[in-house]
Formats: structure tokens, C-alpha cells, sequence
């Protein structure tokens, strides 16, 4: 795996880490989390500086669980988050979406995350799902728990979800109790994972602590990260946001390990920068990819699990730059052994999901994976008595050798390798064009492992009666 830091260097993020948390401090707005500090050693007493010991990261670190199963919604192992393994999967919360059929970008509903679900659930090289959307057609504050129900009824893929507070991760773990059968099924084996963040810089607000202090009580993985943007809520060094999205996170460590030892806490960082001219948090910039690789390195050292961006472009459509941007940034994330790569498939940096844009994704992960295969040097992969046989000039073409091998060889779904003359008699279209084509077929012929209609009557139940946290 691929590694930006040096030793040396790595041991320096940690310790200008620790010194922000102990002469710095970070401010609690979580009242919950201020008591658990209290108790753990911490003064408390001026709540925006409250400064952490170096002694209480390593507790926190040394308590954390090395290694994280995730199951799906049928109760089997999904994901296995431990050392360089890497999975893959959308992001959450486009305000907008590009209708797979009319090609227009509108608001994103409650429907398009339910339609988005179904469609990643019938992709290879997606292994999870986020909301991919917004439910901008429900009432105020119930929009993640109406978001989590259209995923939960459209794939069996584990859900990463977030929430507006307490009572919505409540609502969410019900919903999938219900689904699983109980709630021992939940808490024994997990389908959906927290994302949740403190703000930058350094502010751990009860919206963002509260909800991994649920996960705490019900044993649910938890993302719990930083998204600094670099000369506006972080320095506007690399070096200076990189040591803060760490601080931010082993701030959250401390308290999630102080409330309960072996909480299912997953660290990482979305960090890029505020692009000065048009004011946006950049997906594509190589500033983020350079923050991913530093991060996976104090993640392996801190041997935590690690959730990263990649997969995302600043693009507005499915155009070279939207190519160039996924590629880069998937490739360099599963070379870092991200454990958690999601947003793949966003447009318009972060702003916008579509069809095509996951599928292409899709492939790029695909393609990615081969990339990776390691070599294996023997006689079947070296056939020295066949080349002897073919000799100089030969070919190799009608050998039993290639029937049997070339099969191993990475064959395009999407990407087009026909001559000149094909692709024009097939429509000359371009990618995007042959996207669209496809993703219609999938969405229209997947069917998804339906759920009894008695747990579809629980689950809308939780749903209806919900009453979400003030926002």
C-alpha cells in the first residue's frame, strides 16, 4: 500500500495532535459529553477550551476496536473494516439529482434516494449505501429518517446514515431492529453505520456527539470525523488542517471511549479547500487527495478504521475533468487501504448525485481492483514449454494456453474499445450516452429481496410517529 508520510513525520502529526488538544482545547456544546470528560480527568470548567491529556488519547486509542464487521439487511457479514480492506460505496445529502430519463437536474426527493438504493443495489463494486439525496418533500427534520426508510425498503446493502440528532439515530436503529427481527439482531449485527462530525475547527456540538452516544448504548459503528476546508475552518497549510482533523477526531475518540471502552468509533477526515473563487469545498482538488493519503497513514499507526472521499469531481456533468477526478482519487484511496471510500458518484462537489455518475463510478472501481492483482510467477503464468512450442514469430492465438487464461484479463462493461468504424454504426455515442443506456436497463430489470409486508407496516409505523429533534 501506498504511504505519504515518513515515520518520522507521522510521530510529528501526533504530537502537534496532542499539543493542540492539551493547550488548545476544544469546545464541548454536548452536556453529556462534558460530564464524561469531567469524570475522565479533564477540566471542564470553561467549556469552549477544554483541554485534553495526552494520557486520555492513548487510553482512548489503546480501548478502540482494531477491527469493525458490518452486516447487511439480511443479517450476513458485508464488511470487514481492518487493515487495508476497502469498500466502496455513495455519499449523502445532494440537494440535487439529474432524472435518469428526462436528463434534467432538479430537486432530489424522497423517492430518488429509494430509486438510487435500488439501482446501487445492483451494482458489483458498490458495497454501500448513503442517502445519494435529500428528502426535500417531507416535513421539516424528518428528512433522514424518511431517507433511511427508502434505502432500508430498496437494498439489502449496510446503510451509512446520518441524523439531526438523538431521536433520529433512535428511530433508525428501530427500523432496522424491525427489519432484522430485533434489536438483539441489530446490536449483535449491525446494518447501518453512523456518520457523524464535529465542526470545524474544533467544536464538538450535541447534534454531532449525541448521536454517536447512541451508537455507544446500541453497539452501532460510528464515523465520527472532521471536514475541515483549509484557509477557512482550517489553517491554509496542509500540514496545519491535517493536525487538526486529527486533533477533531481523537477528541471524539476520547469521549465515545470514555463512555463506552470498545465503542465501535471510526476515524478519518473530509479535508480539502474552500476554493477562493467560487466559495465551494472542493472534491477535486489534489489537496484533498494529498490530505486522504496523510490520513490513512496516522490511521494505520493508530490502527483504527478509516473513512475517506473519493469517487467526487467539482464537474458539473460526466465529462473528462468528472473522468480524471474519480479516477485519481479512487485509485489513490484503495492504495492507502481506505477502509471506507464513499461519495462515489458525486457531481458538482458534492451538490448533485446521478445514475450514470455511480455507474461510472462502478466501473472505475472495477478497474481499480485489477490494478491491484498481484503477480504469481509459474509455469502456468510463465509457459516456457509453449513459447518453446510457438517459437519466434509464432502466435499465440490458437493455443488451449489463452482460451484458459485470457478469461483473466479485465474486460469493459461501459468503456468503449470498438474500431472507428463500429462505434459510428453503433451511434458514436460517448460515454455518458452509453451510461444513460445502461443504467436504464438495470433499474428497470433489478428486483430487489423484497421485505413481508407486516415488517413494511412497522417500519412506516416507527416512520409515522417519529418526532424529530429541533433543528
Amino acid at each position: 500500500m501506498n504511504r505519504i508520510l515518513t515515520p518520522e513525520q507521522i510521530n510529528q502529526v501526533h504530537e502537534y495532535s496532542l499539543e493542540l488538544l492539551e493547550k488548545v482545547g476544544c469546545s464541548v456544546k454536548c452536556e453529556e459529553a462534558l460530564d464524561i470528560l469531567g469524570h475522565a480527568g479533564c477540566d471542564v470548567r470553561e467549556p469552549t477550551r477544554v483541554k485534553i491529556p495526552r494520557k486520555l488519547v492513548a487510553e482512548a486509542i489503546e480501548k478502540a476496536p482494531k477491527r469493525i464487521e458490518v452486516f447487511n439487511r439480511l443479517g450476513n457479514l458485508a464488511m470487514t473494516f481492518e487493515k487495508d480492506s476497502c469498500y466502496y460505496g455513495t455519499g449523502s445529502d445532494c440537494p440535487n439529482t439529474i432524472d435518469l430519463y428526462s436528463g434534467v437536474r432538479r430537486a432530489s426527493t424522497k423517492e430518488d434516494i429509494g430509486r438510487l438504493a435500488k439501482f446501487c443495489d445492483a451494482l458489483p463494486n458498490i458495497d454501500f449505501v448513503m442517502s445519494f439525496g435529500i428528502a426535500q418533500d417531507v416535513s421539516t427534520g424528518s428528512d433522514f429518517v424518511h431517507g433511511y426508510e427508502a434505502m432500508l425498503l430498496n437494498t439489502t446493502k449496510p446503510a451509512i446514515v446520518t441524523g439531526h440528532g438523538r431521536k433520529d439515530m433512535l428511530a433508525m436503529i428501530e427500523m432496522a431492529a424491525a427489519a432484522r427481527g430485533s434489536m438483539d439482531e441489530i446490536t449483535s449485527k449491525p446494518c447501518l453505520v453512523l456518520y457523524t462530525e464535529p465542526v470545524s475547527p474544533l467544536i464538538h456540538t450535541e447534534m454531532g456527539v449525541g448521536k454517536g452516544l447512541v451508537c455507544c448504548e446500541y453497539n452501532i459503528p460510528f464515523i465520527y470525523i472532521a471536514s475541515p476546508m483549509m484557509g477557512a475552518s482550517g489553517p491554509a497549510t496542509l500540514e496545519g488542517t491535517l493536525v487538526q482533523a486529527v486533533a477533531e477526531s481523537l477528541s471524539g475518540l476520547v469521549i465515545f471511549q470514555n463512555k463506552k471502552p470498545g465503542a465501535k468509533f471510526i476515524f478519518g477526515g473530509d479535508c480539502t479547500i474552500l476554493d477562493m473563487s467560487d466559495l465551494i469545498f472542493s472534491y477535486g482538488c489534489p489537496e484533498l487527495n494529498i490530505h486522504n493519503m496523510a490520513l490513512a497513514d496516522m490511521a494505520h499507526f493508530y490502527k483504527l478504521p478509516f473513512f475517506c472521499i473519493a469517487g467526487s469531481t467539482d464537474s458539473k456533468t460526466l465529462d473528462a475533468q468528472a473522468g480524471m477526478e474519480y479516477a485519481f482519487s479512487i485509485y489513490n484511496a484503495t492504495l492507502n487501504g481506505c477502509n471506507i471510500i464513499h461519495d462515489c458518484g458525486y457531481l458538482e462537489s458534492g451538490l448533485t448525485s446521478s445514475f450514470e455518475s455511480v455507474l461510472f463510478a462502478d466501473e472505475i472501481i472495477s478497474m481499480v481492483k485489477r490494478f491491484l492483482n498481484l503477480l504469481s510467477f509459474n509455469e502456468n503464468r510463465v509457459p516456457i514449454a509453449i513459447m518453446d512450442r510457438v517459437g519466434p514469430g509464432g502466435n499465440f492465438l490458437k493455443e488451449k494456453h489463452t482460451k484458459e487464461n485470457y478469461k483473466d484479463n479485465w474486460v469493459p462493461r461501459y468503456l468503449d474499445r470498438k474500431s472507428f468504424e463500429r462505434w459510428s454504426q453503433d451511434g458514436s455515442k460517448d460515454i455518458k450516452q452509453a451510461l444513460n443506456i445502461k443504467a436504464k436497463q438495470i433499474f428497470e430489470s433489478h428486483q430487489t429481496h423484497p421485505i413481508a409486508d407486516d415488517i413494511l407496516k412497522q417500519i412506516s409505523g416507527i416512520v409515522n410517529k417519529h418526532h424529530p429533534d429541533v433543528i
